[in-house]
């Protein structure tokens, strides 16, 4: 069997429909899965090694590269395409696809419905990853979670930073696409989480560089010095993770790591670590994060950070 998947964005989406991918290898071994996804998320993909073919959708590309991808996926022979997007552009390359076979969400948008014969049931969870889980039927696979995400990264990621990290670590990224998912108190949770545990190392990550000079000498700044695989090497092999509403949080999950997650006005049963209810992952919660307080936050999760650290 050879399956398209598309699923162009985002980076915490493309994670979930890897999860997906997995389960789909496990039970059908011989399958040839291709995938289209942002020429910036391409390497994620690649590090998968779940992927046989990519296919680069870039979407400040024009129209004539987009006309490309789909001359260049009308090329290729399929017994399914999985829309895991669900809009008007996934749309329009799932229905111009050869694929007998085009399956799509039961929540699609942009009238991106009318491109498929075949559409998953809705289910019963309302996170983004019990979505997902539909296509497994339509391929006779139950539709159970049991996905674990491992990535092959190049031996150059992080290589020029190794000697400055520890064996263990607690990894905090204080970033989020928007702002009012970001808690605007990530240095100060930082350096009382540090003094806390001055025998563990606190390593803070974003694409922004954050110019503080930290008190504690336990914690190392590298935000804006890492590259999306040093992201990934940096999540893999961390203790604990510490984040925002954002896609570490889900690359974590997946990777099987103890999560801490701060969510402002999104929903964490829709959006949060999968599966939300693990004892693993600790969800705090505050519609309004900047009134959030240090102090509160860490009466939150401090009882859970023992087990976490101390179980690695």
């Amino acid at each position: 069997m050879r399956i398209l998947v598309i699923k162009p964005s985002s980076l915490g989406d493309i994670i979930h429909g890897l999860q997906v991918v997995a389960i789909i290898k496990r039970h059908l071994p011989d399958v040839t899965i291709d995938w289209v996804v942002r020429d910036c998320w391409e390497d994620v993909i690649r590090a998968s090694k779940l992927v046989n073919k990519i296919f680069l959708f870039y979407r400040h590309g024009g129209i004539r590269k987009f006309f490309k991808l789909i001359h260049n996926i009308r090329r290729q022979k399929y017994d399914a395409v999985l829309d895991m997007q669900g809009l008007a552009r996934t749309g329009v390359l799932t229905y111009l696809s050869r694929a007998a076979r085009k399956i799509g969400r039961w929540d699609a948008r942009e009238f991106s419905r009318l491109a498929y014969n075949e559409i998953i049931e809705r289910p019963q969870g309302k996170h983004a990853i019990d979505i997902l889980l539909q296509f497994l039927p339509k391929l006779g696979i139950p539709a159970n979670f049991e996905a674990c995400l491992t990535f092959q990264l190049p031996s150059s990621s992080i290589a020029k930073l190794s000697k400055c990290i520890s064996p263990r670590y607690v990894l905090l990224f204080p970033e989020s696409r928007r702002v009012e998912k970001q808690w605007p108190y990530f240095v100060q949770f930082a350096e009382k989480f540090a003094s806390k545990y001055e025998a563990m190392q606190f390593i803070i990550v974003g694409q922004t560089a954050i110019d503080v000079q930290f008190k504690s000498a336990n914690i190392l700044n590298l935000t804006g010095r890492t590259s999306m695989m040093d992201v990934l090497r940096l999540i893999q092999n961390c203790s604990l993770l510490v984040a925002n509403d954002s896609a570490p949080i889900h690359i974590g999950a997946a990777m099987g790591k103890p999560i801490i997650a701060f969510f402002g006005p999104t929903d964490p049963s829709k959006f949060g670590p999968y599966p939300v209810s693990a004892s693993d992952h600790v969800i705090v919660k505050c519609d309004n994060l900047p009134g959030l307080i240090v102090d509160e936050a860490w009466d939150v999760v401090s009882s859970k950070i023992d087990k976490f650290l101390h179980d690695d």
